[in-house]
Order: structure tokens, then C-alpha cells, then sequence
């Protein structure tokens, strides 16, 4: 294992850092010993830290963070506050229809608890709670949302609604042609998010180490090491909240594919073409396999990313797509096809982020093989801001060996499933991606795909919802 991200930042990781007065942090050196020690100073490390010292407060826990809290997808996403509800099927198909509906409803309940955290703990992370919209763009994806609400019929506090074109327009701006509305979710500057956690995690006496790269994690007797380059901690369990990053471990990586999002945000939009993006604050979503996403921000402008464009290479797979968008994204393509207006604007940056989708489409925790005091979570699948809650709460009831509604829940399991070795999964997983942008562009024509595009398109494990 080596769990490292170069020097380079989001566009929110930079707007977070401009304002951002400096704080109690430093980069580990000797030789500490805690009782639990974190890897990774994203969502799913601080929640899982934070829950650890809110249930018992004299745990000693120890965040170690490979360059700074929030640098790696916590602070490169989308933004989006979301509940499991959209995927719900997948629940239903993996837990059985009674677990599925705890999940989910505790999904909903993570929304609430982190927008009531931040108020509590004075986080301004921009949250405007507004909804979320899952849309069509062409034809070819309307009534994609119509399986999901067939298996949610008759379950009174499910938040989805579907809505007409009219309606769909007025909330997504003019590429919307339909779709399912959820009036519970938010969107929110996903990097002012994870530095106000890290903040609120040392305001709780946990120990952050920043600018910390770790070289390996190993168990000894009665104890877990956790290794970096300036030293090491002995801790009674480790948990490893890297997300993408686990690709560096032979066994989790076959549950998951790592692929990526690149994202563009423009500059300031007049007002009258910031309305036809959709109302302000609102997270849209179309239903594209290799799925187009898009929000306004507080100032103005418009985010609108592409998920599944890039696809990584065995271990290295997450740290080859952190960085700039590339030049030959369809990014721009489809923002010209969605939201035309948007591009008079101008861009002001672009950026591509890792994507660790699971077998299932849904985030997954467990020891790591082969080792009983090392505990990780993996698989948010592109929807990791409401999740990661959840996601702090089991792996902080793992660690603590308790047996409880987190420990026992039908997330702690691996995905069933195969996929196949590298170099064949890199060079199958490109002729599947390029397959899906054919179909895509075909769909968007309103032509029918080549017969052999949708046979290859089919191979696809991933999906979002």
C-alpha cells in the first residue's frame, strides 16, 4: 500500500483554503500510540473520528492525511447532499426489502444530522437545501427513474415525486425533459464541508496529521501499525477511509471499478441565463449511463461535470486521475447539448476526480482481508456526501468491535462478483467505455446504437442509479 495524492487542488479546495484561517495541524513525526488511527481526512475518516469521540470521549483517535484535509475527492465532488432513496433497488436486491428500508430511512436521517452539525458547529458549507432532480436529456432516457419507483410504490416516506417536462424545466433548467424529484436533498461547497469537520474533529481532541503520506499498515501482536514516511502509530485498530485509494490492495480492488468525473465551473452567469439552468441550489442528474450532472454555485456560476469519462490502471488507478480535466473530455460537448447559454460564460476551471464504483452501486465496509484490526469503507459510487455519515458510524462500531444496528447492517459485506485481472480489465474497460459514448452520441441523435456498441455496453458493472 501507499496512500499518497500529489500537490495539485480542486477548484473548491482552493476557494475553501483562501479564506480559511490556519489551524492546529501538523505532519506526524516519531512514534505515537492511539487507540484508533484514521487514514484518510475525507468525509468518511472525519465522520468516522468524530462519531468515535462523540460516543466515547476518551478514545484517543488519530486522523493521518496524506496532503490536506478534504484534498481528494471530499473536496472534488459534485457537492450533492444526498439520501440512498435512488437506490433503493440495489438495497432491495442485496438486504432484502426490511434492511433496505432502514438503510435508506437512516439515509435520509444522515441528511438531516449534517446539515444540523453544521449549524451546531458553525460550518458555513454553503448547503442550500433545495432538491434534487433526476432527469432526462433525449429521449432514449426518459422513464429511466420508472423501475426505482415501481419497487418504491406504497412507502409513504420515500421523498421521490415525479414531475412532468414542465415542471422538470423549471427546476433543471431547459435540457430537462422529465423525471423524479427529491425535495429533502442539497447541495452544498463539498471542501468547506470537510474543512469545517476537520476542524470540528479538533475541537473534540482528535489528533490531525496533515502532509502525512502512508507507506504501509501492518498488525502485530495486540496492535496495528500504521507507517508513514516520518514515523508510525501503534493504535489498537485502524480504519482506512480512502475510498478510490483502496484500489492499492489487490482484494478490494476486484469488488470495485476506480474511473473518473471531470467537472467544469463557469464564470458568473447573468441572472437571465442563470435561470435556465434550473433554479438556483437545485442537484440535476440525467440518466445517461456515463451520467451529465449539473448546479449552480453561491456566487452564480454553473458546475457541470460527466462521470465514467476516464478509467484507471490497477493500483495506480486513483492517483492517475486526480488533476486537471482532460483536454479531450466530452465535457464540453454536452454542456453545448444541455445548457448551450452556459458557454457564453466561459470556464473559469475544470478538474477530474476519482469514482470508486462497487459491484453493487453501493459503499461497502468490512476487515480487510487477512487482518483483524484493520477495518475499511469503499464503494460510494459516486454518492459518498450524505453516505459517509453512515459510512463514519459503521466503521467507528467495526473498530470498536460492538455489536450493533452499524456493525450487524447489511452494508458490511463485499460485493459478490469477479472482475478480471489487469491488463485485461484496463484494455476491456476501455472498449466498454468507448462503446457507452457511442451509444450516448447515437441516443443524442436520436439514431439507434450499433448492435455491437450496446453488446459491449452491457459488460458496464457500474452504475449510479
Amino acid at each position: 500500500m501507499r496512500y499518497r495524492r500529489g500537490p495539485w487542488q480542486s477548484y473548491w479546495m482552493r476557494e475553501a483554503l483562501a479564506d480559511e484561517r490556519p489551524g492546529p495541524s501538523e505532519t506526524l513525526r516519531g512514534r505515537h500510540a492511539v487507540d484508533v488511527c484514521v487514514v484518510g481526512g475525507g468525509y468518511t475518516g472525519l465522520w468516522t473520528a468524530i462519531e468515535l469521540k462523540t460516543r466515547e470521549p476518551g478514545v484517543e483517535v488519530a486522523v493521518i492525511e496524506g496532503q490536506l484535509c478534504g484534498s481528494g475527492a471530499s473536496g472534488a465532488n459534485a457537492g450533492y447532499l444526498m439520501n440512498l432513496w435512488p437506490k433503493y433497488s440495489f438495497l432491495d436486491a442485496l438486504v432484502g426489502r426490511q434492511e433496505a428500508l432502514r438503510l435508506a430511512r437512516a439515509s435520509s436521517d444522515a441528511v438531516d444530522e449534517i446539515i444540523e452539525f453544521c449549524q451546531a458547529k458553525g460550518i458555513d458549507a454553503g448547503i442550500r437545501r433545495e432538491g434534487w432532480l433526476w432527469t432526462s436529456t433525449s429521449p432514449a432516457q426518459d422513464g429511466a427513474w420508472t423501475d426505482t419507483q415501481s419497487v418504491l410504490d406504497g412507502v409513504a416516506e420515500c421523498p421521490l415525486r415525479e414531475v412532468g417536462p414542465a415542471e422538470a424545466l423549471r427546476l433543471g433548467g431547459i435540457g430537462a425533459r422529465g423525471g423524479v424529484f427529491d425535495p429533502t436533498a442539497a447541495t452544498l461547497q463539498p471542501a468547506l464541508l470537510a474543512r469545517g469537520l476537520r476542524r470540528a474533529a479538533l475541537d473534540l481532541g482528535v489528533q490531525v496529521f496533515e502532509d502525512t503520506p502512508v507507506r504501509t499498515v501492518s498488525e502485530k501482536p495486540g496492535s496495528a501499525v500504521v507507517h508513514t514516511d516520518t514515523g508510525e502509530v501503534r493504535a489498537d485498530g485502524v480504519v482506512l477511509a480512502i475510498n478510490a485509494w483502496m484500489a492499492g490492495f489487490p482484494s478490494v480492488r476486484k469488488r470495485m471499478v476506480v474511473t473518473a468525473s471531470d467537472n467544469l465551473v463557469t464564470r458568473a452567469l447573468p441572472g437571465e441565463l442563470l435561470e435556465q439552468a434550473g433554479q438556483d441550489g437545485i442537484g440535476v442528474s440525467d440518466s445517461t449511463r456515463l451520467l451529465n450532472y449539473w448546479r449552480t454555485t453561491g456566487d452564480g456560476r454553473l458546475l457541470f461535470g460527466k462521470g465514467g469519462v476516464g478509467l484507471g490502471f490497477g493500483a495506480c488507478g486513483a492517483d492517475s486521475m486526480f488533476g486537471p480535466a482532460s483536454k479531450r473530455t466530452p465535457l464540453g460537448q454536452e454542456l453545448r447539448r444541455i445548457l448551450p447559454m452556459a458557454t457564453r460564460a466561459g470556464v473559469q476551471d475544470t478538474w477530474r476526480a476519482p469514482v470508486e464504483y462497487s459491484l453493487t452501486s453501493l459503499p461497502f465496509f468490512e476487515a480487510l482481508p487477512g487482518h483483524e484490526r484493520v477495518f475499511y469503507g469503499a464503494g460510494y459510487s459516486g454518492d459518498g456526501v450524505g453516505p459517509a455519515r453512515l459510512g463514519g458510524k459503521i466503521l467507528a462500531s467495526l473498530v470498536l468491535r460492538e455489536q450493533d444496528e452499524w456493525s450487524q447492517c447489511g452494508l458490511v459485506r463485499p460485493p459478490q462478483g469477479w472482475l478480471p485481472p489487469e491488463p485485461f480489465r484496463f484494455l476491456g474497460g476501455q472498449l466498454v467505455k468507448s462503446a457507452l459514448l457511442r451509444i450516448e452520441a447515437a441516443e443524442n441523435a436520436g439514431r439507434t446504437p450499433h448492435l455491437l456498441a450496446r453488446t459491449l455496453g452491457r459488460l458496464d458493472p457500474t452504475n449510479w442509479v
